[in-house]
């Protein structure tokens, strides 16, 4: 079984709810990582608790969304990168669509493998009488 392409594009317009700013470009993101992204993302998220005994629960959404985003975003526009990842946008809500935008191309992804490893029969697919 040959699997659907590991890549999603999809279009952002989103309005800042600190800045009003808006955000708007296209986007692609990997669906799925392998298994040294993962790693890496997982390292990453650790970085980013600091190390620390009980996080708090912004503290771990944060670096959630900062390490998925940064393992997932392959490519994106030019205030994305300038904004070093999302690490210098003030409007949260921008990273939390981004994270949900990634998430749902991984649960699309995730669809379509299930659906080629469990076609139809021809019984489902003709009408009944």
């Amino acid at each position: 079984m040959e699997l659907p392409k590991n890549e999603a594009t999809f279009e952002v317009d989103i309005l800042g709810e600190t800045t009003f700013k808006h955000y708007q470009g296209q986007f692609t993101c990997r669906c799925v990582l392998a298994m040294g992204q993962k790693h890496a993302m997982e390292l990453e998220n650790t970085r980013l608790l600091g190390n620390h005994a009980n996080p708090t629960g912004d503290l771990r959404g944060l670096a959630m969304i900062f390490s998925s985003l940064r393992a997932k975003i392959i490519e994106a526009p030019e205030w994305w990168k300038q904004s070093l990842g999302g690490s210098t946008i003030q409007d949260e809500n921008v990273l939390v669509e981004l994270y949900d935008q990634v998430q749902k191309a991984e649960m699309e992804w995730r669809q379509k493998v299930r659906d080629l490893a469990n076609p139809p029969s021809a019984e489902s697919q003709s009408p009944s009488q």
